[in-house]
C-alpha cells in the first residue's frame, strides 16, 4: 500500500440481507477486515477469513439507547458499520453494496486517500451529474442522457450549462469509485425501458469542486475515518405522509458531506475504482420509495444550507454537531407541511444523537 501503510489499516463495510459472495471481494486481501452488518438479524455467516457479522443484538449491545439511530431493513443501516471501523481504530474506511464485483487494483486505486494533489476538477452549477463521466450504450448503440440517482429533477428542467475543468488542490477526504453494468439511476427513469449499460469511464479521476454538488451513490466508496462523524447514512425506511421513504439516505448524507469538505478545504474525488454493479433493483419498489424523496428534497437542501451557514472549518465531528443542530433549530422555525416537518425533526434529533457519539465531552 505504499505510503498508506498495510492493508490492515482499512476496513470494508458492507451491509446485506443475504449472504456475502465471497467471490465478489477476491480482489480485497485477506488481511483486510470485513465488518458485515447483517440487516436480517442472524441470518448472514462469515464465509472468509478476518469477516466480523454484526446483528441488531449487536446494536443494542455497543449503542444501548442509541440503538434506535440504525434503521433496520434499509441500507442506511451502513451507519452501525462505520461506527464501529472508527470505535476500531481503523484510517481508512471502504464501503461496498453486496452486489458490487471489485477487480484487480480494487484498493490501490482507493488509495488516493490523505494524499495533497493537484487534480482536474469539474465545476457545474449547480450539480454535476456524475453519469456523464460514464460512456453509456445500450445493445451496444450510445445513448442520450442520464441521470445520476438523486439528481434533483427540478434541475433536470433547465438547459445544463456547460462545466468546466479547473485544477484543484487539496486534501482527499473521500473517493467515489464508479461503477460497470448497471448504472445507478432512479427507479422513474426506468420507465422507458431503455435501461442503460455502464461500459467505462471517460475521466479516470474527477475532484468536485467547491461550491459543486453531486449526487454521492454509496455503494462504492472509500474515505478517511475521521468524517464518519459527518457520515451519518440518514435513516431510510421510515414513514412521511402515509408512504416509505428509502434511497435517499447516501443521497442526502453526501450532500451534508460535500458542504462540510468544502468549507475544510478537503475534496471529493470520483473515478476510480471500478466495480461491476451486477444487480438491478425493482423497478416498482424503487419508484414508490423514490417519490417522497423526489419532493421532500426541495425543503432539505434550502434547509442544509441555511444550516451550513457560518459553520467554521474545523475536525468533521465538530462541524457535523453544530450542522445538526443548525439542522434541527432550522426545522423547528420552517413552515413546512406538518408531515414533512414530523419527519424531518425526527430525522434532525438522530442527527445531533449521532454526533453526539462521538464525543463524551457533549453528552
Amino acid at each position: 500500500m505504499g505510503s498508506f501503510g498495510d492493508t490492515t489499516d482499512w476496513a470494508l463495510v458492507i451491509p446485506s440481507v443475504r449472504q456475502i459472495n465471497a467471490q465478489y471481494l477476491s480482489h480485497i486481501p485477506e488481511s483486510v477486515k470485513i465488518l458485515v452488518v447483517d440487516d436480517t438479524d442472524g441470518s448472514i455467516r462469515a464465509n472468509r477469513r478476518n469477516m466480523e457479522i454484526y446483528t441488531y443484538a449487536h446494536y443494542r449491545e455497543i449503542l444501548g439507547d442509541d440503538e434506535v439511530l440504525i434503521p433496520r431493513k434499509t441500507d442506511t443501516c451502513r451507519s452501525f458499520g462505520l461506527y464501529m471501523a472508527w470505535l476500531k481504530g481503523y484510517r481508512y474506511i471502504v464501503t461496498l453494496d453486496d452486489d458490487c464485483l471489485t477487480h484487480k487494483g480494487f484498493l490501490d486505486e482507493h488509495s488516493i486517500l490523505g494524499t495533497i494533489v493537484s487534480l482536474k476538477a469539474v465545476a457545474s452549477n449547480p450539480w454535476y451529474n456524475t453519469l456523464d463521466n460514464l460512456y453509456l450504450k445500450n445493445n451496444g448503440e450510445p445513448l442520450g442522457r442520464y441521470y445520476a440517482r438523486g439528481y434533483p429533477y427540478c434541475h433536470r428542467l433547465e438547459p445544463p450549462e456547460p462545466a468546466t475543468f479547473p485544477t484543484v488542490t487539496g486534501r482527499v477526504a473521500c473517493n467515489m469509485g464508479m461503477w460497470l453494468q448497471i448504472p445507478d439511476i432512479n427507479g422513474l427513469d426506468k420507465i422507458n425501458g431503455d435501461i442503460p449499460q455502464s461500459v467505462g469511464l471517460k475521466e479516470e479521476r474527477l475532484a468536485i469542486s467547491p461550491g459543486t454538488n453531486f449526487s454521492l451513490s454509496i455503494m462504492n466508496v472509500a474515505f478517511l475515518t475521521e468524517i464518519v462523524p459527518a457520515f451519518y447514512q440518514l435513516p431510510m425506511n421510515v414513514e412521511v405522509c402515509n408512504a416509505r421513504l428509502d434511497r435517499f439516505g447516501d443521497i442526502w448524507s453526501g450532500y451534508i458531506l460535500k458542504k462540510l469538505a468544502d468549507i475544510r478545504g478537503d475534496l471529493i474525488t470520483i473515478g476510480k475504482p471500478v466495480v461491476t454493479h451486477t444487480k438491478a433493483g425493482s423497478t416498482i419498489r424503487e419508484i414508490q420509495v423514490e417519490h417522497f424523496g423526489n419532493l421532500l428534497e426541495n425543503c432539505f437542501y434550502p434547509l442544509v444550507d441555511e444550516a451550513i451557514e457560518g459553520i467554521s472549518p474545523n475536525d468533521y465531528s465538530e462541524m457535523y454537531h453544530q450542522f445538526a443542530v443548525n439542522f434541527n433549530r432550522s426545522i423547528a422555525k420552517a413552515k413546512l407541511p406538518k408531515g414533512y416537518q414530523a419527519f424531518f425533526i425526527a430525522m434532525s434529533e438522530k442527527m445531533v444523537r449521532w454526533a453526539l457519539l462521538f464525543s463524551s465531552g457533549r453528552k
